[in-house]
């Protein structure tokens, strides 16, 4: 996640660099506040954050609820939901580093994607896959993905609990 950020932060500045030069090369004092940098919410106030494409990214998910998305876990807590073009981005920390003690704090996953996901529809045609990154110490433990079609067929009683996990178990890469 740093990598993304240090990315459209070094993305941002590149853009207002230039813009500062191309300013002063053609004497052309145009407003360039109308939000195409990234640097201002379009309105020319100034009122945007210096990175709204990534507050972009963590306002609306059509049909998801990100305060509804807590995992049934004492070792495992969500910390951070992001949508990057069709692919959510989901950080959550543990307290533990063996796979299969994660997975049995993994148990609830579908019925906690259940209650964060409010219009399967919606999110299905805004959303093709959910990553999650676990991670101790800032370091991560294990990664997996839960395709949409999954969590919508899980939704629709059309998979059961133990079929979604061997799914998401199938996609999980542990650098332990």
């Amino acid at each position: 996640m740093e990598r993304r950020k240090i990315l459209l932060g070094s993305g941002a500045t590149l853009a207002t660099v230039l813009a500062g030069c191309s300013s002063d090369e053609t004497g052309d004092e145009s407003n360039q506040n109308d939000g195409s940098d990234g640097s201002l919410n379009g309105d020319g106030n100034g009122n945007g954050s210096d990175d709204s494409s990534e507050s972009d990214n963590t306002a609306d998910i059509p049909g998801f609820d990100r305060d509804k998305l807590k995992l049934d876990s004492e070792k495992v807590t969500v910390e951070d939901v992001n949508k990057a073009a069709k692919e959510i981005d989901v950080v959550a920390t543990t307290t533990t580093t063996d796979p299969e003690t994660l997975f049995a704090e993994l148990e609830s996953l579908g019925p906690d994607m259940k209650r964060a996901i409010t219009d399967p529809e919606a999110f299905a045609a805004a959303v093709d896959s959910v990553a999650w990154v676990l991670e101790k110490d800032g370091a991560m433990v294990m990664s997996f993905t839960v395709d949409v079609a999954w969590a919508t067929e899980y939704i629709n009683g059309e998979m059961d609990q133990a079929e979604f996990m061997e799914h998401v178990r199938e996609t999980a890469d542990k650098s332990h």
